[in-house]
């Protein structure tokens, strides 16, 4: 793969220059707001205290990816691979130009700039989860640069389906700001589902570079001066240097151009359906009308207050009063930081400024009301169990199994419907109806 990267390296290399002399774009057009939270957790950690990178840096990182990306108006998509690279099915450059841009429609009623219509102002330009009404919600709209999604059909640590983000367009998040947008024909809601992987892709390609700086030692990210054919005195190169210089140009271009393509960014995109997690059918049992059904809820019970360990989290009642004082990875992401501490905000000002939002915990689900933001479907619930929710302490259940797990959601769909004072009940062995 590098070898095709390296042939395909020279159009980039003359976009990458062009970019890096003229700068980013001065006109007043919407910009991607850089990823200065990530900048600053990195300098903490890699820096002596009080030590900040070169501003260079941020120029650099914000042209080499205009030069990759684009701009909001204007999106791009680097395929430095072959046309029948499966990289090519990630996204298409068409939604991507309906969803990005100004807000339009023309005569035949095509539209565009849907993103910025319809999402910005909750998830931001950048896709930064900080968009003008992010600070008063609660939860906080989805940061999409760290590449995590929480309710999706794939094991955690894996991406999204196509299918799992048209479902959270179409149906929305109940029980937060993200509303439904099932009126949208079908064509823009799949331009958003794309720019939403753009967003994410792009913001990973972001956080990437930032982490690369503690390697760099003060060098530029990108030397140009590795493709000069003369010296500083004007006289010619010979030639064997000239091709180690360029050998060495081509190394930085792959960690900056082609190592995005590694198993960490675009590629986990590709064919995520592969890795669906498939749902057994429930047992007969878990029908309202059979006779056992309430024998299934009760293990369903047992399994929340002992194996399972639900109660941990989801409290004595399932009031989601338990562990209340977690946060979630897009918080953590720099909370964690040594040195900051959630109980001291003098810690972590300088996070704030930088455009991180006001930690708040993330609180367990109430079990005892009939919303859960995945989906109510049994099968939703299945999956949240199974599969655990991405970003959150909500872990996935390996040790669970098949029957045991049908009959924790058989226990939990039925919370809102029992006595708030009744707790745990035994249940005998002999009286289990699954595996």
């Amino acid at each position: 793969m590098r070898n095709v990267l390296l042939q395909s390296s020279c159009l980039l290399v003359v976009i990458l220059i062009l970019t890096t002399l003229t700068g980013c774009n001065p006109s007043p057009e919407p910009q991607f707001r850089f990823n200065r939270v990530a900048m600053l957790k990195q300098e903490k950690t890699d820096l002596s205290e009080g030590e900040i990178y070169p501003a260079e840096y941020q120029s650099e990182i914000s042209n080499i990816l205009t030069a990759l990306y684009g701009t909001p108006n204007e999106p791009r998509f680097p395929f430095p691979l072959g046309d029948d690279d499966p990289a090519h099915e990630v996204l298409s450059l068409d939604n991507l130009n309906q969803a990005a841009g100004p807000v339009s429609i023309d005569r035949l009623h095509q539209t565009a700039g849907l993103y910025r219509e319809l999402c910005s102002h909750c998830h931001g330009i950048s896709g930064d989860g900080a968009g003008g009404t992010a600070p008063s919600l609660k939860p906080y709209p989805r940061d999409f640069r760290l590449g995590k999604f929480k309710f999706k059909s794939t094991p955690l640590r894996r991406m999204p389906t196509n299918e799992d983000l048209t479902r959270i367009i179409k149906n929305g998040i109940p029980g937060t700001a993200m509303p439904s947008f099932r009126t949208l024909p079908d064509n823009e809601i799949e331009a958003l589902v794309d720019y939403v992987k753009y967003l994410t892709i792009r913001g990973q390609h972001e956080r990437r570079l930032i982490a690369e700086l503690a390697n760099l030692d003060g060098q530029p990210i990108l030397d140009f001066d590795l493709l000069k054919e003369t010296d500083e005195q004007g006289q010619e190169i010979d030639e064997e240097t000239i091709a180690e210089n360029l050998e060495e140009f081509q190394a930085q271009l792959y960690m900056v151009v082609g190592e995005y393509l590694g198993e960490d960014i675009v590629s986990r995109w590709v064919e995520p359906e592969d890795e669906i997690i498939e749902i057994e059918n429930a047992p007969a049992a878990f029908l309202l009308d059979h006779p056992a059904h309430a024998t299934l809820i009760l293990q369903g019970k047992e399994l929340f207050y002992g194996k399972a360990n639900c109660v941990q989290c989801h409290g004595e009642t399932g009031l989601g009063d338990g562990q209340t004082a977690n946060f979630d990875d897009w918080t953590n992401d720099w909370l964690k930081t040594a040195g900051v501490a959630y109980e001291q905000p003098a810690t972590y000002v300088d996070f704030l400024k930088a455009g991180a939002l006001y930690p708040k915990p993330i609180v367990p689900r109430n079990l005892r009301t009939p919303v859960f933001r995945g989906g109510n479907l049994p099968s939703d619930v299945y999956r949240r169990i199974a599969n655990g929710i991405e970003g959150t302490p909500m872990p996935s259940s390996p040790t669970l199994s098949t029957g045991e797990i049908w009959a924790l959601v058989c226990y939990v769909k039925s919370l809102p419907y029992e006595n708030q004072g009744v707790k745990r009940n035994e249940l005998p062995v002999n009286e289990r109806v699954v595996d």
